[in-house]
């Protein structure tokens, strides 16, 4: 269940034998998550309220601009990984999730937030 990382040591938070919520997200067999990674953010959806719900971690750790560098990141993995499952084109799916970002912004703008 564990797995080791960097000098051996077992990544005792993966062995987590039930889920900490329904829907969670296994973390086992994930080869690439060693122990130099932590968890900066949470993403939860209701289909049935179509809401959202985010958890961000400690800022102390990292810079503003790593948050968005991990949105992008996480859009294009999420992108291949919708196309892959439905058969779709990725670069298809790729726009729909960045129309969804412009749509949530400019939403976000209207209803009188700050944009930079």
């Amino acid at each position: 269940m564990g797995r080791s990382g960097r000098g051996g040591e077992t990544m005792s938070w993966l062995r987590r034998s039930e889920p900490e919520h329904p829907g969670a997200l296994p973390l086992e067999g994930h080869a690439g998550l060693t122990d130099d990674y932590f968890e900066l953010a949470r993403f939860w959806v209701s289909a049935e309220q179509g809401r959202s719900f985010s958890i961000v971690g400690t800022m102390t750790h990292w810079p503003p601009e790593l948050l968005g560098s991990l949105l992008v990141e996480c859009v294009e993995t999420a992108a291949a990984g919708y196309a892959a499952h439905t058969g779709l084109a990725e670069a298809d799916v790729l726009q729909g999730i960045w129309r969804g970002f412009d749509e949530e912004r400019a939403r976000s703008v209207a209803d009188g937030a700050k944009e930079n």
